[in-house]
């Protein structure tokens, strides 16, 4: 927690520099993150498919919140939090933000491909007649859904995820597309990690128009993709942004250097991008990440490379069976009844044949052992 200073957020940074045009002031990692977020609405039947078809984000800004389900499209869950709703308001009403064009909104969920997918494209008004188009593909990070956070913990032992490689497709058409336009890509969370994966295997010429890629709070990859001619070839053009205290972002390995920004919220919930410190066009950073988010890195990534690819895929096959048993479909439905869920979990987990439940204990008091050592270690 960022030590009882005043927050001003991305809303905030409307309120101050909306009136200033990109013509003016081009995109900096605060436009990029707004971008970003409002990437997590639902704007299905809104927003054109076809990227031949454009719309502003006024216009957007004015279909979605006369539409008839509402109530319905803007009930995020329980973990975006509903201030992406009044980020878009304040969006499409400055001058910054309302002649923005918004096309190509794609939604994916495929329980059977363990598949959650969505990416928007927003396409920057010319500074001039002459000058080039600049195009900003937003994919969207895990949203509410179990399949989103299951296929996330896929990435521990796939080389590939359905996402990722719907990802690469998206940003290789949006490319084609807009063949005059300089590129950026980004997003948060899972989105961050669609973003440099999609960039890192664009085609050469496309990925010498793409001008930056950001990251915000996203998980990272195994050392060996990062240290591939295909990350390598990106790495000058990714701006990486993490909470000061970030768990998803310290899954896996990220290229140095990142920004560590100021929050005001507790562990876990620093992942909201609202809660980050905004102050003129960039944030308010941090020489260094929390104790606890270093040690979490650092235990996590150790015990991970401990333990062999088949046991990583049992270990997240066994976690999210027990959450089938539930039947619930997303994170809110879980929560609703916690008491009942929690019974049965603990009946699923005791009914799991004893080697393979004797091997999920043994990995996570494995994983407790590891963080203790860490922190003996870091004294």
């Amino acid at each position: 927690m960022a030590d009882g200073k005043k927050k001003a957020d991305i809303c905030d940074y409307i309120d101050w520099r909306g009136d200033l045009t990109f013509a003016c002031a081009p995109l900096n990692e605060v436009d990029a993150l707004i971008f970003c977020q409002l990437s997590y609405l639902n704007f299905s039947g809104i927003v054109p498919h076809s990227l031949d078809t454009l719309c502003t984000l006024s216009e957007l800004s004015a279909r979605y919140f006369a539409s008839g389900d509402f109530a319905a499209r803007s009930d995020l869950g329980m973990l975006i939090d509903p201030k992406s709703n009044e980020l878009l308001q304040k969006a499409a009403g400055s001058e910054r933000f309302k002649h923005v064009a918004v096309t190509g909104f794609v939604s994916e969920y495929n329980q059977e491909k363990e598949e959650q997918f969505s990416a928007v494209t927003f396409v920057l008004p010319a500074a001039s007649a002459a000058s080039a188009k600049q195009v900003f593909v937003a994919f969207r990070g895990t949203d509410d859904t179990i399949v989103g956070w299951k296929e996330d913990f896929n990435l521990a032992f796939m080389e590939r995820v359905p996402a990722q490689v719907d990802a690469l497709s998206y940003l290789e058409n949006a490319a084609v597309h807009f063949s005059d336009a300089a590129l950026f890509a980004g997003g948060h969370s899972k989105g961050g990690n669609l973003a440099l994966y999609a960039s890192a295997h664009l085609n050469e010429s496309a990925r010498q128009r793409l001008l930056q890629v950001y990251n915000f709070d996203g998980p990272g990859f195994l050392q060996e993709s990062l240290d591939s001619a295909a990350f390598c070839s990106i790495k000058p053009k990714i701006c990486s942004v993490f909470p000061q205290f970030s768990v998803v972002g310290m899954l896996f390995q990220h290229y140095e250097p990142c920004s560590v920004v100021l929050s005001d919220e507790l562990l876990l919930m620093q992942h909201n991008p609202f809660s980050w410190f905004v102050r003129g066009t960039h944030f308010e950073t941090k020489s260094a990440f929390d104790a606890g988010s270093a040690l979490f890195f650092r235990s996590f990534n150790a015990w991970f490379g401990s333990i062999k690819p088949e046991q990583r895929e049992q270990f997240v096959e066994t976690l999210f069976g027990l959450l089938d048993a539930t039947d619930a479909l997303t994170n809110t439905e879980l929560s609703r009844d916690i008491t009942k869920n929690t019974g049965k979990i603990l009946k699923a987990f005791a009914s799991l044949d004893k080697e393979i439940r004797d091997e999920a204990v043994k990995l996570a008091g494995d994983f407790i052992k590891t963080v203790i050592a860490e922190a003996i270690k870091g004294e």
